[in-house]
């Protein structure tokens, strides 16, 4: 379908092309990466714009207009995000002159009676004409039956000397109601709705939900009966059961008394917004570290030979992550995030199948919510269209083997056929792929699920042995034969092999090593200074984190390793030891978890799966610090 403005007779235009100037003489671009040379193609640094010393995103996508549009005209700009579609969530603009936070308020098409105004963004859902991304533009003129919209990176004519505009779109108003809808000309498309900035009012977060310890989780007792602790609580024909009497046994509780906490539903409310709305702000700050790689890398401690493949995986492989786990704590201020787990499996069955398991056999009333996680990890994978069967790797840790049937078992239910892979002894190189030798004939390893975290496979290797693992072959452009370390005589792979090999598609992807990385927490602080879900963080310990207390954690550490805790008056509150005391530090406001007696102290995780909340599950130690053998 040609939907330009221009005749069907005018030739396309080379790349960055002026295609047409709007308001505030803001000049629209055109976006056929296919006119540039090849090399021009793999500089992506060079792709980015700036306009006053700010940078607007990539030429010249949709959303580096919407940007750059409201820059110029209003003095205001919104904050990275990982797809065009992601703007209809966004509370806030920034003003540059201050960074000052200006409302921006969503309004969803066929339903909002607020129309649309000039400098209004107009967003499409990511299906039709623009799957995956979605599509965003601006609105520059607003009648009762149509609008006119600019846009960039869908037409690629100039416009004619008489049009200031790239498309003009059907619109109505619905005379009973007053619903405004706006029609788009690709009959496969769909529109989301519009975004308008209130530039009359300055945004105070007085919309963020509040949860509280005294007000919200609650500690409760029930006592067993012999019976209760005599009878089997499982379903024992389950394989992630079997594996977790296995490792745990299969006893109810230690003794007739046991606690289990209740959550109200104001607090239910506030941990499923905190889920999704900080699951969009990690990406977002994520996108923001590719964006200033040059700057902010450094930081993450990552080999530099390993960052265009982390950005590669970025885009295109975002909509890959499948699930992640937020660490909070519950403060009188409401919730408080510590990190995202974005490549980590742990909590997961306790989650969603050992929790209501218990409370079904310990006769507990209310409804639990996590009882929805598997289903939603089902659907997660039914989403991600796999293609060929999934190999899910861990290794002989009894814990990784339940939360790995447990996730077998999911995508199972989704149609996928699985296999379970315990460490990398039975994967070979053959040819140019890795194999699953354990099955007769070998089955050709192309997608896989891990317990490992990404920092393991990474460890593997020296910054020498990264240069060459990955460095550039004119004879294989591609990498297909890639793993290149090991000699040609073994078949042998390590766990890095796999998980960097090109035709296999991870989950969860590379990026995510980013977003569960603590140096992504004092960029969330730059990005979102005052958000009273985020807790102050540097990378240096700053004169107000001295006052307030704080934490000092390993960039890279795991399971609650080499964490010192220091209140205001510069005592040591609790520390712990492991094998990251050489890391890099990164240092973070105190916030202590809540106390529950002899219960200790507890932590509140969140699932988010495909961006949303899944479930919660609770975590408690004697200490300030949850770490592995934490209840």
């Amino acid at each position: 379908m040609n939907i330009s403005t221009a005749s069907d007779d005018e030739a396309a235009v080379p790349f960055g092309t002026v295609l047409g100037i709007t308001d505030g003489g803001v000049e629209v671009y055109n976006c056929d990466y296919s006119t540039l040379p090849p090399p021009d193609m793999l500089d992506r640094a060079s792709f980015k714009n700036e306009y006053n010393g700010v940078t607007t995103g990539y030429k010249w996508q949709c959303v580096e207009l919407g940007r750059r549009y409201l820059l110029v005209n209003f003095g205001v700009i919104y904050d990275n995000i990982a797809m065009a579609y992601d703007i209809f969530r966004l509370k806030t603009v920034r003003r540059v002159a201050d960074g000052q936070l200006v409302p921006m308020l969503a309004n969803v098409n066929g339903e909002s009676t607020e129309l649309p105004v000039k400098g209004s963004l107009l967003i499409w859902n990511p299906v039709g004409e623009f799957v995956q991304t979605g599509h965003i533009a601006v609105i520059v003129n607003v009648q009762v039956d149509y609008v006119d919209i600019v846009e960039q990176n869908v037409d690629d004519t100039i416009w004619p000397p008489d049009v200031k505009y790239s498309r003009r779109l059907k619109a109505d108003l619905d005379e009973v109601t007053g619903a405004y809808s706006i029609t788009c000309t690709f009959p496969d498309s769909s529109i989301l709705g519009w975004m308008t900035v209130d530039m009359h009012t300055e945004y105070n977060y007085e919309d963020v939900p509040i949860a509280t310890p005294s007000q919200d989780l609650h500690l409760h007792n029930v006592t067993l009966t012999d019976a209760q602790l005599a009878a089997p609580w499982m379903d024992r024909t389950l394989p992630f059961v079997q594996a977790f009497e296995t490792a745990f046994g299969s006893a109810l509780a230690s003794s007739p008394s046991s606690a289990y906490f209740r959550l109200t539903p104001r607090g239910q409310a506030a941990l499923e917004y905190a889920t999704e709305h900080l699951h969009h702000m990690f990406l977002d700050a994520t996108d923001y570290v590719l964006h200033h790689e040059k700057e902010l890398g450094p930081h993450f401690r990552l080999p530099s030979a390993l960052w265009p493949r982390i950005r590669r995986s970025w885009f295109r492989r975002k909509p890959d992550a499948l699930a992640g786990r937020f660490d909070f704590t519950l403060t009188e201020s409401g919730i408080k995030v510590y990190e995202y787990n974005a490549d980590s499996a742990s909590c997961l069955m306790e989650c969603g199948y050992n929790q209501d398991a218990w409370a079904a056999a310990a006769g507990v009333p209310g409804r639990s919510n996590s009882s929805a996680l598997f289903e939603k990890l089902k659907q997660g994978w039914v989403h991600k269209n796999v293609q060929g069967p999934l190999h899910l790797l861990c290794d002989t840790d009894p814990e990784e083997r339940y939360h790995t049937e447990y996730m077998k078992a999911a995508a199972e239910a989704a149609g996928l056929t699985c296999y379970v892979v315990v460490g990398v002894d039975s994967l070979h190189r053959i040819g140019q792929d890795i194999v699953d030798t354990a099955h007769d004939g070998g089955i050709v390893v192309q997608n896989v699920w891990k317990t490992w975290s990404w920092r393991t496979a990474i460890d593997q290797l020296d910054h020498d042995e990264w240069q060459h693992f990955l460095m550039d072959d004119v004879a294989d452009p591609k990498g297909l034969t890639t793993p290149k370390l090991r000699p040609a005589r073994t078949t042998a792979v390590h766990l890095v092999d796999v998980l960097l090999h090109p035709s296999v598609r991870i989950f969860e992807p590379l990026w995510t090593v980013l977003a569960s990385s603590k140096a992504i927490l004092p960029v969330l602080t730059t990005l979102y200074p005052n958000h009273p879900m985020l807790l102050r963080s540097s990378f240096t310990l700053t004169p107000e984190l001295e006052l307030s207390g704080y934490v000092k954690k390993p960039v890279a550490g795991r399971a609650g390793e080499n964490v010192s805790l220091v209140a205001a008056d510069g005592t040591t509150v609790v520390a712990s030891e492991g094998q990251w005391a050489a890391d890099t530090p990164i240092y973070q406001e105190l916030a202590l978890l809540p106390n529950y007696g002899d219960r200790g102290n507890v932590q509140l995780g969140t699932w988010a799966v495909d961006g949303a909340y899944g479930g919660t599950v609770l975590r408690a130690d004697p200490s300030h610090i949850i770490r592995m053998d934490s209840a």
